[in-house]
């Protein structure tokens, strides 16, 4: 009995050991397949990623092809190469425009739109059957004289008999400017675009990046249908008379319907004119000429101005005027007004005063580098100090200062929130574009 039992324990524990070798063999064999399996994966996945022809030895030897250099360099030179600027690139033809546009219509007589007062003209309208009521700033029996044109005709000598024209007279506006003074070009083009028929851009700069690259990457843009570029790069040394004739020759040649009482305008790349003045000049007869304007003397900024306040600008003529004058060799039109008391004699009409201005002179409204540029090139020996060592940070301090290029006189702060005419509209529209030219910048402590 014993012995059976014995045998029975023992044929269970080589059962239970026999059972326990297969569990164990049967992970490993688990274990075996599961890995065949990831290599089988791995093969596939290279076969099928891998293109054919990497799997295959080539049986020649393929050339080895490096990167073209001059294709390389055509194609940088391709990514830079700017947009052709869109300016006037052919004839022009100046359009014409009925007066009638800018007026309203009461009863059977008409008022200015900008000046007259619709709210009163519609409140008082059988009262006031025959007079127009104008607005704050606005005067004539019609409204349509500006307060700074109203003040010069008032002020004036001459007789001045006003008459309101059928068609509007047309404005071509030359501006000179160099690389280190375009700045403000952009402001003049802007300000007076609604006004000005035809800019004539005169860049004498013969760098690569002028004034016409700056057109061409788009400075600009919209308002480049009404800009004609010419380079008188080749022309600077030449007399102001010579220049001219160049100027206006290839005027001529472009603009094929000029009239005898169509405006020019001659300003300083630093001259922002009255657009209000100029509309005013289109749109009636009776004024005499020249014209000149009565600018706010600013200097680095519209925040400081010059002690003497204004300067005197001779602006604008009719084209029967300007070649009249040519015709006698009249110096009139080539010379600068030296002494301003005899400023009623030799112009028609003075547009602006002391406290109403005929526009703005930002003189030295540039980046530090290119007031250098500026000085350097105007030779203002009389001004500065020849000890003066003129560089970056002096421009700066003068800048910060609000003191004069002699680092002596002293400027006047202007305040810029009780200035009716702190700066152009273009200007404080778009007061985060050009906050250089509204805040300044170079001051510690700014009271504005």
């Amino acid at each position: 009995m014993f012995i059976v039992k014995y045998k029975t324990q023992t044929f269970s524990r080589i059962i239970q050991s026999y059972a326990m070798h297969i569990r164990t063999d049967g992970k490993i064999i688990l274990l075996f397949t599961l890995l065949i399996l990831q290599v089988m994966i791995v093969m596939i996945y290279v076969i099928n990623t891998t293109p054919s022809s990497k799997l295959i030895t080539p049986t020649r030897h393929e050339a080895v092809s490096f990167v073209n250099i001059h294709s390389a360099e055509a194609l940088y030179k391709n990514e830079l190469k700017y947009d052709k600027a869109q300016t006037i690139n052919g004839e022009f033809t100046l359009k014409d425009t009925k007066t009638i546009k800018f007026f309203e219509t009461y009863s059977n007589f008409l008022c200015w739109k900008d000046g007259v007062n619709n709210r009163g003209m519609r409140k008082n309208s059988t009262i006031y059957s025959k007079k127009c009521i104008c607005n704050q700033g606005w005067h004539g029996s019609d409204c349509g004289q500006p307060e700074v044109v109203w003040r010069a005709i008032m002020a004036t000598k001459q007789l001045v008999k006003l008459k309101q024209r059928k068609w509007m007279r047309r404005i071509i506006y030359t501006l000179c400017i160099n690389q280190y003074n375009s700045a403000i070009s952009e402001i003049i083009v802007k300000e007076l675009y609604n006004v000005v028929d035809l800019f004539i851009i005169c860049d004498s700069s013969d760098s690569e990046y002028n004034f016409n690259y700056s057109l061409a990457k788009g400075l600009l843009k919209v308002e480049q249908k009404k800009i004609l570029y010419i380079n008188t790069f080749t022309k600077v040394e030449k007399p102001f008379k010579l220049i001219f004739k160049y100027i206006w020759n290839k005027i001529h040649s472009v603009i094929k319907n000029i009239r005898d009482d169509d405006i020019i305008v001659m300003t300083d790349p630093e001259q922002i004119l009255n657009s209000k003045a100029l509309m005013f000049l289109k749109t009636y007869d009776g004024w005499s000429q020249p014209i000149g304007f009565r600018l706010r003397w600013l200097v680095f900024g519209f925040f400081w101005q010059h002690p003497l306040k204004t300067t005197i600008k001779k602006g604008a003529f009719t084209i029967g005027f300007m070649q009249e004058a040519y015709r006698n060799n009249n110096l009139l039109l080539q010379k600068e007004l030296v002494d301003e008391n005899s400023e009623r004699d030799e112009l028609g009409l003075v547009i602006g005063d002391l406290n109403h201005y005929g526009g703005w002179y930002c003189h030295y409204c540039q980046i530090p580098e290119n007031i250098m540029s500026s000085i350097k090139w105007k030779n203002n020996s009389k001004i500065i100090n020849p000890d003066i060592i003129i560089d970056k940070n002096y421009i700066e301090e003068l800048i910060g200062m609000g003191m004069w290029l002699n680092g002596k006189t002293s400027l006047l702060r202007v305040p810029r929130y009780q200035d009716f005419y702190f700066a152009p509209e273009v200007v404080l529209n778009n007061s985060q574009k050009y906050d250089w030219l509204l805040q300044n910048f170079y001051v510690k402590l700014d009271y504005d």
